[in-house]
């Protein structure tokens, strides 16, 4: 950061509410008075001509008379330009560039009879329209003038070159290798182009070649590969036959010869936002100065690669320029996009902190001191920083359940009270799929009062296949203060059973899968346990999946056993309910002690193995498609390549049999496409059903655990969310760190097989150690026992530490 700042000494806002763009802004003397005039052109149609008036540069301020001309246009102002543009005038003109045309004004400098001095008035000599829509302008003595006389030469958005030979249409041709827009210089000394190709590379094309109208093919005289877009490009004439080619990329600063030689390159450590090369002293004696701004608003001056001068800005400029007045000689020019104009200077009054003197102090009983503090921090508990009261709370209530179409859906209103004015709070809503939380994010800004908000919840439509795991729902709320630490709160709600499930009567169904729930005291009865299904005393309870395919949940409680009885259609179908029982159980007997358990036995271990070989199997399948698809678009390519070849020898029995080709072609592509649709919603499906089922194992072994610890981390590793179904990988890797060395696993192997079997493996050994009573896992080992992660790389560690 610089200790100095760049001083102004002339400013002014050019209009209320105007945006200028990055070529609006040009410096030239119009009326040869020895001191430059500053034309600024806004996107809002207004053209401006600014000439200071000779004052010290102690006095040097704006004067409403430095406005020589204020004009409204027609169009939006692109770009402005000067040059002489009039056959058989010798003075200066301004080139306008509106999207659809040019425009050339004539300046003319009335004389003034009193004291109100002299009057400009600005005169339109001629206008050139175009199709195409403008991109950028330049103005120069195209094929090797003397100088006596400019044209105008207008780059198009899609490439296309147009030059106009002051009043008359000179050619149009467009470039080769053009997609994007790109900045375009002309370089007098070579009489050629510069700009940017599509392959990021400099090129440059002789005026005489794109002139040209037999050379069908455009080709460089020369090329430089960049690898990076460019903001601006520059030329600075040295001498008359010697100019240089200044190119300002994202993260360099190019400066290349005449004829594509690179004279040196500077690596930014910074975002550049604008610069403006230079030249200081005479001929052989020249030095290659640079301005570059900086996107944290500084601006600094190299000599060729050498920063020689850095300076604080007071603002965001877009465009900077030197200009000279007889007041003040090399000054700076700086426009910001919302027309700020200031003339500045690189001061020398530096901001300096002189830092007080150190008091003398006693540092015997420092080391005691710090023993002691020390000792303090071990012994103070945490309890200090969970018991402060955050500056968010929030209050969530679930509202009645309604129909709306095919579907069912509820409202959810959070009660939003902060104790402090909050700048900006971020609610966000986890759920598992096909439930989903419209809308997903609320923003909320500037918070100095109590606030409800309200979502909706409801089943995806088009998902009707697809389990539900749970029907939690969890809300976090990120706030924030301008002077404080981010915080969170967060609350977990349960969304209303109806959105999943409606009461089915029992008769002539079939269940696959059944356990029980064992408790201390009477099993409440269903009437009470779910008597927003039931009004009467009902020995079991029959509950419907709300999908296409109806699955069953039957729930009976057994008050002579002291259990509930659950059986389904299948495991991966139950979770919810189990979490139901369990979660209005305890609600039930909250006044008690009530222990819930359940056998190890009855757990879907099984199921769940046969799901993760499925879901890996879906995958495989899944790949296998893909490249198919992807060999069948490169043989359509190729036909279609064939096809256009053939077609030139304007026969039909040339195309006959590539005809019958590409058609079985694109049915077969269609097949697949089809297929793969097909396969992507099978494997939502079964990941869907693999988490159902891993909930239900973390729930029933929550209910027969003997290590919540080792459960705590077990569940953080299985119930895993991921769009990229990479579920067996990362859940293998964390498992694999969470036993330890204690198993050896075939890892190294891509065969799907063997991370199913390795899965297999590491989740028996984790079940027995939570089901059983053993001591952690032996990741938990002593710190002076583990190695940490180096960052070196292990063959360069004895370099470092020799």
């Amino acid at each position: 950061m610089s200790l100095f700042k760049v001083r102004d000494c002339w400013s002014t806002v050019c209009g209320r509410g105007e945006t200028f763009g990055c070529d609006a802004l040009a410096v030239d003397d119009l009326f040869g008075a020895g001191e430059d005039n500053i034309i600024l052109g806004s996107l809002d149609g207004v053209l401006r001509v600014y000439g200071v008036h000779s004052a010290p540069p102690s006095n040097l301020q704006y004067s409403p008379s430095d406005l020589l001309i204020e004009m409204q246009m027609d169009s939006p102002v692109l770009q402005v330009c000067t040059g002489k543009l009039i056959s058989c005038s010798p003075s200066k003109n301004i080139a306008v560039l509106h999207p659809f045309s040019i425009v050339v004004h004539g300046v003319n400098c009335i004389a003034g009879s009193t004291d109100h001095g002299d009057q400009y008035v600005l005169e339109t000599m001629y206008e050139h329209k175009f199709d195409r829509s403008a991109y950028q302008m330049v103005v120069g003595p195209f094929g090797g003038g003397s100088g006596s006389r400019d044209f105008a030469c207008i780059m198009s958005l899609d490439g296309v070159v147009t030059v106009y030979e002051q009043q008359a249409f000179g050619f149009r041709t467009a470039l080769p290798n053009y997609l994007h827009p790109f900045p375009i210089k002309y370089v007098r000394s070579v009489d050629a182009f510069i700009t940017l190709n599509a392959d990021l590379c400099l090129v440059c094309y002789k005026y005489q070649e794109l002139a040209d109208p037999s050379l069908k093919q455009k080709c460089p005289v020369w090329s430089c590969t960049l690898g990076e877009t460019v903001y601006d490009i520059q030329t600075v004439e040295i001498t008359s036959s010697a100019t240089t080619i200044h190119v300002l990329g994202e993260r360099n600063y190019y400066c290349f010869q005449g004829n594509g030689v690179l004279w040196f390159m500077k690596r930014l450590q910074y975002t550049p936002c604008c610069f403006h090369p230079y030249i200081l002293g005479e001929h052989p004696d020249t030095k290659t100065m640079c301005m570059i701004v900086s996107d944290t608003d500084s601006v600094l001056v190299y000599d060729q690669t050498k920063l020689r001068w850095s300076a604080k800005l007071s603002f965001h400029p877009c465009i900077i320029a030197r200009a000279s007045f007889k007041a003040l000689q090399g000054c700076l020019v700086l426009l910001s996009e919302t027309g700020d104009l200031r003339f500045c200077y690189l001061g020398t009054e530096p901001m300096i902190f002189m830092a007080p003197e150190r008091p003398i102090k006693d540092y015997k009983d420092t080391k005691n001191q710090l023993v002691q503090l020390k000792k303090e921090l071990q012994n103070m508990s945490l309890q200090d920083e969970t018991d402060t009261l955050p500056l968010l709370k929030l209050s969530t209530r679930i509202l009645n359940l309604r129909s709306e179409g095919s579907g069912k859906l509820c409202d959810i209103e959070i009660d939003v009270s902060p104790s402090l004015a909050i700048s900006s709070v971020q609610i966000t809503f986890q759920v598992d799929t096909p439930l989903v939380i419209s809308p997903t994010v609320v923003h909320l800004k500037d918070l100095n009062e109590n606030i409800t908000v309200r979502v909706m919840a409801y089943r995806e439509n088009d998902d009707t296949e697809s389990v539900v795991s749970s029907t939690e729902c969890i809300v976090c709320a990120y706030y924030s203060r301008t002077s404080d630490v981010p915080g969170l709160v967060q609350q977990t709600v349960r969304l209303p059973m109806s959105l999943v499930y409606e009461v089915h009567s029992t008769q002539n169904l079939d269940f696959s899968w059944s356990t029980k729930i064992s408790v201390d005291e009477s099993p409440v009865a269903l009437k009470v346990l779910f008597k927003e299904f039931v009004d009467s005393s009902l020995a079991e309870l029959c509950f419907q999946t709300i999908t296409g395919f109806s699955k069953y949940v039957c729930i009976t409680a057994l008050p002579a056993n002291r259990s509930y009885e659950i059986r389904s259609s299948g495991p991966e179908y139950v979770n919810v309910i189990i979490e139901e029982i369990l979660f209005r159980h305890k609600e039930y007997y909250k006044t008690k002690k009530c222990v819930v358990r359940c056998d190890k036995n009855e757990m879907p271990v099984a199921d769940f193995y046969r799901t993760i070989e499925e879901h890996v199997e879906l995958k495989r399948r899944l790949e296998f498609v893909q490249e198919e698809i992807s060999s069948l678009c490169s043989q359509y390519r190729i036909i279609q390549k064939c096809l256009f070849n053939k077609l030139k020898e304007n026969t039909v029995h040339s195309v006959s049999g590539l005809n019958v080709l590409i058609d079985n072609t694109h049915e077969t592509l269609t097949e697949k496409m089809s297929e793969i649709k097909f396969v992507k919603q099978e494997l939502k499906v079964k990941f869907s059903q693999l988490i159902s089922l891993s909930r239900l194992l973390i729930t029933m072994l929550g209910l027969c655990s003997k290590n919540d610890k080792i459960l705590e981390e077990f569940k953080e590793t299985i119930v895993y969310f991921t769009d990229n179904q990479n579920w067996e990988d990362i859940v293998l890797k964390s498992l694999t760190y969470l036993v330890g060395n204690k198993i050896t696993l075939n890892v190294q192997s891509d065969d799907p097989a063997h991370a199913v079997m390795s899965l297999r493996t590491l989740i028996d050994y984790v079940i027995q150690h939570i089901t059983s009573i053993k001591d952690e896992l032996p990741v938990k080992l002593k710190k002076e026992t583990t190695r940490g992660v180096s960052p070196i790389l292990e063959s360069e560690e004895d370099f470092y530490t020799s």
